[in-house]
């Protein structure tokens, strides 16, 4: 076997290692400084492509676009653009992911998301295909898998579960397939301009994951936040400031061993929900 193809097989195991979920991961904007929890009731277009539940106003659309440096590793840097829309009771999203480089090894992730939404509940269920490159004209490894959702609003609470690789997906023939992953998130938002969300994530073989975060609204309508998450304990923050109806967000967190993850990103499009005042829309 060349060289490359060596390092580029080693590289792969290696990184299944440091993913202990082992899902066809989709990167947030906000995650590394939320503890990988989420806003639901606002949620951004690489949320809604990981957590087909939906929760934009009808009409809304937006795209976003951003990179990450996991480690302060440049080979561990991915990069992501998505978007979503909102037709009446149905929320799409679409979301492309890149690690890597071709010339070693590369991952690219595209993921599809559908939700249907009815007073307080949504339903939707998501779409996902992994290629691998590995350079040395060892050829390009596939795989899909499917995943589902379900969410439910009462006044100012949100909950959500998740199912993820829900076909136990292999790369290729004798590989060790991706295991089933499954979460709960929670948000809470307050009346004085903050939101607590959380998360639990299980998976087989794996330790449970548990996060908690917190948003707090600044003047103008940027935002500040910080999280911790266990498994291992990870703490991390972030900001995100509103610019010439651009929101531009940063995100770091911190691990105990392997040191910092940085995340940037820029979101803009029809609405910005973050602004309506109450965070979310009432219920009709």
């Amino acid at each position: 076997m060349k060289t490359a193809g060596i390092i580029g097989l080693t590289f792969f195991s290696a990184l299944c290692l440091l993913s202990p979920a082992g899902a066809f991961e989709f990167m947030t904007s906000d995650g590394p400084g939320m503890g990988s929890s989420i806003m639901l009731s606002e949620s951004s277009a690489s949320v809604l492509v990981s957590v087909p539940t939906g929760s934009m106003v009808p009409g809304e659309w937006q795209v976003q676009m951003g990179a990450s440096r996991k480690f302060d590793l440049s080979d561990l840097d991915r990069a992501f653009i998505a978007a979503a829309y909102r037709w009446r009771a149905l929320t799409t999203s679409l979301g492309l992911m890149q690690f890597g480089q071709r010339d070693l090894y590369a991952e690219r992730t595209l993921k599809w998301s559908l939700a249907v939404r009815r007073d307080s509940v949504s339903v939707g269920l998501s779409v996902s295909g992994m290629m691998v490159d590995i350079s040395g004209g060892y050829g390009q490894l596939r795989a899909a898998t499917i995943g589902a959702g379900a969410s439910y609003r009462g006044g100012r609470w949100f909950v959500c579960a998740v199912g993820d690789n829900l076909t136990s997906p292999k790369l290729y023939e004798g590989s060790v397939a991706r295991r089933p992953n499954y979460s709960l998130y929670g948000e809470f938002v307050g009346k004085a301009s903050f939101s607590v969300t959380g998360r639990a994530a299980f998976q087989d073989t794996e330790k449970p994951q548990f996060a908690l975060a917190q948003r707090l609204r600044l003047s103008g309508g940027s935002t500040i936040f910080w999280g911790v998450s266990t498994a291992p304990l990870t703490y991390g923050a972030g900001l995100e400031l509103f610019v010439k109806r651009i929101w531009i967000s940063y995100a770091t967190s911190v691990h105990p061993v392997l040191g910092f993850s940085h995340t940037v990103a820029l979101t803009f499009g029809s609405k910005q929900s973050r602004l309506r005042g109450d965070g979310f829309d009432q219920p009709r």
